[in-house]
């Protein structure tokens, strides 16, 4: 199932926010909260709903649940982080943990229960600033690694 939350067409371009989560009333609030701040939300209750909405569209900030059904939040994730590096990320989750690798590492992570409704907005507005400042390190980081793919044949070749 896919909504959209938005609140005028005729108004200027906000921030695009999706939000995947597979239970309707996390969607809906979230979908409530992050409109009044400011934001276009759509939403989505699987994983490849939610990556369908990316499609031909601008994506400042994807929240997602950690826990989906078929698809889980960091599958999600690191779909997100291959296809859209610059997108910030913010995982909602009730059990918290480290995450083991840098790439499956989201801007913010946000625990469920909320501890109240500008939490909300304040998570989403932290990942998208950390997003934005890590930006130039992200394209950095992808040129080292395109320089180093066009450099490990010829060094085998010479080894």
């Amino acid at each position: 199932m896919r909504r959209r939350h938005s609140r005028r067409e005729s108004e200027t371009v906000k921030p695009r926010i999706v939000v995947i989560d597979d239970e309707l009333a996390v969607c809906d609030l979230l979908g409530k909260v992050l409109t009044r701040a400011g934001f276009e939300v759509d939403v989505a209750q699987t994983g490849e709903a939610g990556l369908a909405l990316f499609d031909g569209a601008d994506i400042a900030c994807l929240v997602v649940d950690k826990l989906l059904p078929s698809m889980t939040g960091l599958e999600v994730m690191s779909a997100v982080r291959r296809r859209f590096p610059r997108t910030a990320i913010v995982l909602m989750t009730a059990h918290p943990e480290p995450l083991s690798l840098d790439a499956e590492r989201p801007e913010v992570v946000l625990v469920k229960p909320f501890k109240n409704l500008a939490a909300i907005e304040d998570a989403v507005r932290e990942a998208m600033d950390a997003a934005e400042r890590s930006t130039p390190l992200t394209l950095l980081r992808d040129r080292v690694v395109a320089v180093v793919s066009e450099i490990s044949p010829i060094r085998r070749k010479r080894d």
